[in-house]
């Protein structure tokens, strides 16, 4: 059949899979906990092995406090808008580690809480389904030094559930 973009014109992709021209990975707050983060809660480590795709093999397993969030790595991040030039990453990261540090240290900066831990509601309005807690990258390693940037990040949990895993979403605003 033949590929009908010249390889001159194709952009480079910015996950390691391709979605269809029209299509973007933006799940709502109910899709990222009912469907994403308790298929991977139930499967935590599928069998490489197995040709099998699961759709929460979108999402990778990132340490995400290993790097500052100008830093994230492409197979994370799902680009969108004209040229791609809007950008959303989401992964997975072990509940413990996103948990032991108060404040979520990087190299050159800290993410603090921001707000209150809001509810994620299931389909009918009235079931808890998750928790979802926003931060704010500061750039700096001291509260009296860091200024606020326009990075945010959103923590999702289960909702009465052994949190092995949480879903991270970054964006900057």
């Amino acid at each position: 059949m033949g590929d009908p973009i010249p390889s001159t014109q194709k952009l480079k992709p910015t996950t390691s899979f391709s979605l269809p021209p029209g299509c973007r990975f933006h799940p709502s707050q109910q899709e990222l906990v009912s469907y994403y983060l308790a298929s991977k809660n139930r499967d935590p480590d599928p069998n490489p092995d197995e040709n099998f795709f699961n759709g929460y093999d979108l999402i990778r397993e990132l340490n995400l406090f290993d790097y500052d969030p100008f830093e994230l790595p492409d197979d994370t991040c799902f680009s969108y808008g004209f040229g791609g030039r809007k950008r959303h990453w989401y992964c997975y990261c072990c509940a413990s580690s996103s948990r032991i540090r108060s404040r979520r240290k990087t190299k050159n900066g800290y993410w603090k809480r921001n707000g209150k831990v809001r509810d994620v509601v299931g389909p009918c309005g009235r079931v808890q389904v998750g928790s979802r807690k926003s931060f704010v990258f500061y750039l700096g390693n001291s509260p009296e030094t860091a200024f606020r940037t326009s990075w945010v990040l959103y923590e999702y949990a289960l909702a009465d559930h052994l949190k092995v895993w949480s879903c991270l979403h970054v964006k900057a605003n």
